[in-house]
C-alpha cells in the first residue's frame, strides 16, 4: 500500500503574526500582578493557594475563604480517617494518612499545602459553604463534593521507596 500525503497551503499561512496591542500586555501585566500580591505570604514569600480540605489550587478569581480549626473539628465526623474508613469499609493506608495529616488536627484529612495563619487556613468556596455550622451538625452528611475524604485521598510518591529485601521478593509474584 502506498500512502500519498498532499499538502495543501493557502496565503493564510503564510501570514506573520501582528504583536499584541498595548492595552492587551498591559491587561495580562495586571493579571500576572494581581495573582502575585494574592500569592504573597506576611513573610515576603510566595505560595500557592491551595484549599485545607479539598487540596485543589484556587486560581484566578475564585474567592478565597478562611475557615477555623474550631469549623473543621466541627466536620470531623465529616472529614476524618474514621469517617473514611466506614464509608469505604477499608483501612486508609498510612502513607496516605500521613501525607494528609495537618499538625494540631489529628486524624483529618486535610492538605498540609494549604496556608495557615494561627488558627485559620485558606479553603475555596465550595468547600467552606459545604462545611458550613448548619451542614456540620447533620450526622448523616458527606463530605463536600471534592473533600480529600470524599475519595479523593490519592497522595504523592515518597520521597524515599522502600525496596523489599530478599525474603520479601521471594514472595512477591510477577503478574503476567
Amino acid at each position: 500500500m502506498i500512502l500519498v500525503i498532499v499538502s495543501v497551503f493557502n496565503d493564510d499561512c503564510f501570514r506573520t503574526l501582528n504583536p499584541p496591542d498595548e492595552n492587551f500586555k498591559k491587561s495580562l501585566v495586571m493579571k500576572a500582578i494581581k495573582q502575585a500580591i494574592r500569592t504573597k505570604r506576611p513573610n515576603g514569600t510566595h505560595q500557592a493557594i491551595v484549599c485545607v480540605v479539598c487540596d485543589r489550587v484556587i486560581i484566578g478569581e475564585e474567592k478565597v475563604c478562611n475557615i477555623s480549626t474550631e469549623r473543621l473539628e466541627e466536620n470531623r465526623h465529616r472529614i476524618s480517617v474514621v469517617a473514611y474508613e466506614e464509608f469505604y469499609r477499608k483501612p486508609l493506608h498510612p502513607l496516605l494518612v500521613e501525607q494528609y495529616s495537618v499538625e494540631g488536627l489529628d486524624r483529618l484529612l486535610l492538605s498540609p499545602r494549604a496556608y495557615r495563619e494561627g488558627d485559620n487556613f485558606e479553603c475555596c468556596q465550595s468547600c467552606n459553604s459545604s462545611m458550613q455550622t448548619s451542614k456540620a451538625k447533620k450526622k448523616g452528611s458527606k463530605p463536600p463534593k471534592y473533600a480529600i475524604a470524599n475519595g479523593f485521598a490519592i497522595g504523592h510518591f515518597p520521597s524515599v521507596i522502600q525496596i523489599p529485601g530478599e525474603a520479601e521478593r521471594r514472595r512477591i509474584v510477577p503478574i503476567i
